[in-house]
């Protein structure tokens, strides 16, 4: 909700902007640490709280904002944390290395990367590192940064899971079809191309990274950016199930976005329903 004061002085945190609006996060000061996103509109000059924090205070961390489709991702690793009690005294905090992203879309925090077990080469904990994203590979880079001594060591992660290819799929028409297949669709999304395209379908309701037993794939047809058309597969081989469907380009990564599909058993009734009007010729 707005407010209307700007937010408590601070230093140590985060600076974006996206969408006309400022967005600030984390810092500490000489009474409180803070864990919270504030926002400024620019268009309407005032500021507001959205009541989001991912539970750990925050500062001197590393930031970057990443620009992904559908919707923005804001990466943050490492820093300075601490709980202190109202009152108390002020003083330096533990460094982490732990690591989150902001999803400007959902306007929540996911943790990447923060298990040792599962990352045995995450860096150490440090305050002050630098931190990019290289946008052809899909990569962050954290460097150097400050424990008690300068680091000089350089870590890459690839967060292409996280942040998508250039490209999304969100919605076709119809969404459901005949067991044997033959049905026209027409695909809507964003960052289309006249690429090679390929749409999967697999049967479930989980995304994948490529083609498994579980999926088929049929060619893609390119009519603008914001629109594609193709021809369902034959499903006979899983049965009247639902599927998810998500589309590559260009041989590139599948995407990270998908829309469900729901195949049925072939009646004269369910065929009219699936083909929708205008969709045959």
């Amino acid at each position: 909700m707005p407010v209307n004061n700007a937010p408590e002085p601070r230093g140590g945190h985060s600076v974006f902007a996206s969408d006309d609006k400022v967005y600030i996060y984390g810092g500490w000061n000489n009474e409180m640490q803070f864990n919270k996103v504030e926002v400024f509109d620019l268009e309407k000059k005032e500021w507001s709280d959205p009541d989001v924090d991912n539970g750990i205070h925050r500062w001197n961390h590393s930031s970057v904002l990443v620009e992904a489709i559908p919707t923005w991702k804001f990466f943050i690793f490492g820093g300075e944390c601490a709980e202190y009690n109202e009152g108390a005294p002020r003083s330096f905090g533990k460094y982490v290395n732990s690591s989150c992203y902001l999803d400007l879309g959902t306007v929540r925090w996911t943790t990447y990367a923060s298990d040792p077990e599962s990352f045995a080469n995450m860096p150490a904990p440090r305050e002050y590192a630098a931190m990019a994203y290289d946008k052809r590979e899909s990569k962050l880079f954290i460097y150097g940064g400050w424990n008690n001594g300068w680091f000089n060591d350089l870590y890459s992660l690839n967060v292409g899971k996280i942040v998508g290819p250039s490209y999304a799929i969100t919605a076709s028409e119809p969404n459901l079809g005949q067991l044997s297949g033959n049905v026209p669709l027409v695909i809507s999304g964003q960052g289309f191309t006249e690429a090679n395209i390929t749409v999967l379908f697999t049967c479930g309701n989980r995304p994948v990274d490529g083609n498994t037993k579980m999926t088929l794939s049929v060619p893609g047809f390119y009519e603008s950016e914001n629109r594609l058309t193709c021809v369902t597969p034959n499903f006979d081989q899983f049965g009247p199930k639902e599927c998810v469907v998500q589309l590559s380009i260009g041989g590139n990564d599948f995407t990270t976005t998908w829309i469900p599909f729901q195949y049925f058993l072939n009646t004269r009734a369910n065929k009219s329903l699936a083909y929708g009007p205008g969709l045959l010729k």
